[in-house]
């Protein structure tokens, strides 16, 4: 996965900088910002696992939040070079989640979901003012969720670090040269590998024996994008 991110930024390096009178510059270039609204749905181990930690003598559960449906704005810069887009997105949403294995009323509470991504994509039909895009991502995550650590202490705060591989779908629809509209389907297949709290710090989850946490996205967005 190093590579595959040293490869991207070194081809994005030879774009910014190669020469207006080059043969590279009869590839069109042209850059864009959107705002999306995506509605996420997910699934799997944070929902089926228990997660148990124990330092300095300390035994301590981690009740992992049960919120299936998600609703947050995506923020997306990037580069367009002919049929190609190459991309970096940021996501952040809070609210209320619900955390079963909790008794009331410590079941709901404060959750911080944060996502930066780059992406890759293939534009169909390119240069319609129509185009269908088919790609591959790459991203960081990390979720925080108030007060849902026990141990004998008390209750406090935890935080989930992961990673996810990404299939990207969007179709772009230009009302004019520099202003359009943007839909997509994102699957995300995202792996918690460590885990942080007070009293036990940061835990990655092999150290300890443990396998990760796998969890999948599936965010559908609609949103507007200008291009210049």
């Amino acid at each position: 996965m190093k590579k595959f991110l040293l490869a991207l930024a070194l081809l994005c390096s030879a774009i910014f900088a190669q020469p207006e009178d080059s043969d590279f510059s009869y590839w069109p270039r042209s850059y864009f910002a959107s705002v999306s609204f995506s509605v996420i749905a997910n699934r799997g181990d944070l929902f089926t696992r228990d997660m148990f930690l124990k330092d300095d003598g300390i035994e301590e559960t981690v009740h992992l939040p049960n919120t299936k449906v998600l609703v947050s704005p995506d923020y997306s810069v990037g580069v367009n070079i002919r049929e190609f887009t190459f991309a970096a997105s940021f996501q952040y949403w809070s609210m209320q989640g619900s955390i079963p294995s909790l008794p009331e009323p410590l079941n709901e509470q404060d959750m911080r979901y944060w996502r930066f991504g780059i992406e890759a994509t293939y534009n169909f039909f390119y240069p319609e003012f129509f185009q269908v895009g088919l790609g591959l991502g790459y991203s960081f995550s990390k979720l925080t969720t108030e007060n849902n650590v026990s141990n004998i202490n008390g209750f406090f705060n935890s935080e989930l670090n992961g990673s996810a591989i990404a299939l990207v779908t969007q179709i772009r629809y230009f009302i004019t040269d520099n202003f359009g509209l943007v839909s997509s389907l994102r699957i995300y297949e995202n792996w918690y590998k460590s885990v942080h709290t007070k009293n036990s710090g940061t835990v990655d989850f092999h150290d300890v024996g443990d396998s990760y946490y796998w969890q999948t996205y599936i965010a559908m967005s609609i949103g507007a994008m200008v291009q210049f």
